[in-house]
């Protein structure tokens, strides 16, 4: 086996693969994505507030101290969270926040950044760059949707959401402060900034990682196992070639 060949064979890998994602048209990612999520209670209550909706709608009932993620049209490795719980605030300690949270995969865990609340909402909130507090919730409340209404956003995805309180009996600060919350949600999803990662998906495959190429579902499964064999294959055989050739009491493959 010739180590050279082999070194040839890899990069010329490396460099197909990486012209073929950066040229990959936008509409044949979107092929593969999951069947949009249009959740008929979520359409009408939308619909009744005359809002429009996003391509995804979703219902959500969240109890404080946790998160629930959705990956619903999102590339592989990616979620939408929604996320209640006390977060550290500088000068004011642990308060009691709401935030969106747009979630990747990193190499081994799930890395973030937060939505922000857009304008002309960031007007009535006390931080748009962090999330809602109870008295944003009360400074947002909409009397003819009988509800809480908002809109986030980041580089990656617009979410329009309605907060409702959880039981008709109760007003909304008594739902927050008793820890249950219905949440009803639209988003949108740009998908010329979460396309694939050339980086991540190289650093994928150099650690071993099986690669995520935006593609969900079983065809995107097999794609990116193939992938990773067939480099993975080809490192290991360049490993063994290589310590072959340079230790003379190893027999094995020598380079020609």
């Amino acid at each position: 086996m010739n180590l050279n060949k082999m070194f040839v064979s890899i990069f010329v890998f490396f460099g197909f693969f990486t012209v073929l994602l950066v040229t990959m048209p936008t509409e044949f990612q979107e092929l593969g994505v999951e069947s949009q999520i249009q959740d008929k209670e979520v359409a009408a209550f939308f619909n009744a507030q005359n809002v429009t909706m996003y391509n995804y709608t979703l219902p959500i009932n969240l109890t404080y101290g946790e998160a629930q993620s959705f990956s619903f049209g999102l590339p592989e490795g990616q979620k939408l969270e929604f996320w209640w719980d006390l977060e550290w605030y500088y000068g004011m300690g642990d308060i009691k926040m709401l935030e969106l949270r747009h979630l990747s995969w990193s190499w081994w865990w799930w890395a973030y950044h937060e939505l922000h609340v857009l304008e002309p909402f960031s007007n009535l909130v006390f931080d748009s760059e962090v999330g809602l507090r109870k008295s944003d919730l009360l400074a947002l409340w909409d009397e003819d949707a009988n509800a809480s209404y908002c809109e986030f956003g980041c580089d990656h995805l617009n979410v329009k959401l309605f907060i409702l309180t959880y039981d008709q009996s109760w007003t909304l600060e008594e739902s927050w402060d008793n820890g249950k919350l219905k949440l009803f949600t639209s988003y949108q999803i740009d998908w010329t900034k979460t396309g694939t990662n050339m980086w991540a998906i190289l650093m994928q495959l150099l650690t071993f990682q099986n690669p995520q190429l935006g593609f969900p579902g079983v065809g995107g499964t097999i794609l990116s196992v193939g992938v990773g064999l067939a480099l993975w294959g080809s490192i290991a055989v360049l490993a063994f070639a290589f310590i072959t050739a340079v230790i003379p009491f190893i027999s094995g493959w020598r380079g020609h």
